[in-house]
């Protein structure tokens, strides 16, 4: 049976005594396989990794070093979606972890099948390397392709327990692919402990062959000192948006799963209630997927909707907190969606929610408290849960107080409770082993 965290939260103070009296050093070394992870480039990519990753590392007796694997790209500006990759530096100091970030050879489209071979080899001699300075005690991998499949390899080389965390797409849609498939298997069969960030994700690792008794859903945290309410007329003068308007906020990467067609298509539906509402959409083009951009401003031409949408772009981390305090309402209407940082990032803003039926989506707006689940992914349904939701008196201030019992604070003490366990669990083995003479 999945740990769903009620167990968890009641053995954590038990940890916090056994890590202090089990372990001689009083700290714990763990490598942290990521590789998607923010860098000076390309700041927002897998914040919500880096973000797990510092709270864990402020615990007292947890020491991390990050190892972020960068495809190879020569430095071709005529290739603006992947020059980036050449200018990340190969080592840098982030919000205080020490990232290395090795080269590896992924050849497009077919190299995607022999991923966690290439980077493995990409990384072994960093690995050694770091080793031989930090010799880490477990391996913490974010995402289970390809990350997790290395480690689960690097794990069997040094002798060294494995914790793999499944966020989204490479359990939900990766294990139906062939070759990649088998290898998420072999991943989650080999890892020690497994971390899932949704209900719905730990069910997926159960039904792909993962021992449900390694399984924790420990869901993302948000930060919420940097994620504060503030006055709405405030944030909209900061932003240079109208204040009289009924504003919807929206953000993410310009991706077709995101949803933001259907935010856009139900606009004309909106207007005959609210005839001067205004959407805001925040973020930019992915480094992964198909850009989206093209598709959503023809809906816009279609729908006859220039002036009730704004796409301002990709906007810095500093900057959000001022668009989810601007906004009356937060969308997010993807097709499948793990645990969301934008979702709980709005929320930790005091802004209420509208949100499809969908993985972290629906478990998180579970809470009537927070906003209201769509029965349905569709403009009809987004037309109608948004009128709705803006008619109804939403209590700011409580969306805020529930938010600030989800801090990565929080998320970062489960977690580690995860890794002693792990640890635990090996040296257990280990004194049988050297019970019965087996070296």
């Amino acid at each position: 049976m999945i740990d769903k965290g009620t167990a968890l939260d009641s053995a954590i103070e038990a940890n916090d005594m056994a890590a202090k009296m089990s372990l001689p050093t009083g700290r714990r070394r763990v490598l942290v396989l990521a590789s998607t992870f923010p860098s000076r480039v390309q700041p927002i990519h897998g914040v919500f990794v880096k973000e797990r990753v510092r709270a864990v590392s402020q615990l007292a007796d947890i020491e991390t070093r990050v190892i972020s694997p960068v495809p190879y790209f020569p430095p071709i500006r005529a290739f603006p979606r992947w020059y980036p990759l050449s200018q990340i530096p190969q080592a840098e100091v982030i919000d205080g972890l020490e990232v290395t970030r090795p080269r590896y050879f992924l050849p497009p489209k077919i190299g995607g099948y022999f991923h966690p071979r290439l980077m493995d080899l990409g990384i072994r001699r960093a690995v050694d390397h770091m080793f031989k300075s930090f010799p880490f005690d477990l391996i913490d991998a974010h995402f289970a392709y390809p990350d997790g499949v290395v480690a689960a390899m690097l794990g069997q080389k040094y002798n060294r327990p494995v914790v793999i965390t499944g966020r989204g797409e490479e359990i939900a849609r990766f294990p139906r692919l062939p070759v990649i498939g088998p290898a998420i298997r072999w991943a989650l069969k080999s890892a020690t402990r497994l971390v899932a960030v949704t209900e719905e994700i730990g069910r997926m690792m159960e039904a792909e062959g993962a021992d449900p008794s390694k399984i924790t859903v420990i869901k993302n945290g948000v930060d919420t000192a940097k994620f504060q309410p503030m006055s709405r007329d405030e944030a909209r003068t900061r932003l240079g948006l109208p204040l009289g308007r009924p504003l919807i906020v929206s953000a993410g990467y310009r991706l077709e799963i995101k949803g933001f067609h259907l935010l856009i298509d139900a606009i004309p539906r909106i207007r005959e209630i609210y005839p001067e509402i205004l959407v805001a959409i925040v973020g930019g083009q992915a480094r992964w997927g198909l850009d989206y951009t093209a598709e959503l401003e023809r809906h816009i031409r279609e729908n006859r909707v220039e002036d009730f949408v704004i796409m301002p772009g990709a906007r810095p981390p500093h900057e959000m907190p001022w668009w989810y305090s601007s906004g009356d309402l937060f969308a997010l209407l993807s097709s499948r969606e793990g645990s969301s940082n934008v979702l709980m990032e709005a929320l930790a803003c005091g802004l209420p929610a509208v949100g499809t039926p969908v993985g972290g989506i629906a478990e998180l707006l579970r809470d009537s408290r927070l906003g209201l689940i769509l029965p349905e992914r569709s403009a009809p349904a987004v037309a109608a849960g948004v009128i709705s939701a803006l008619q109804h008196p939403w209590n700011r201030p409580q969306i805020r107080a529930v938010m600030e019992t989800m801090s990565w604070e929080t998320t970062a003490r489960k977690v580690r409770a995860v890794f002693l366990s792990a640890l635990e669990e090996v040296d257990r083995n280990r004194n049988i082993l050297h019970h019965n003479g087996v070296e």
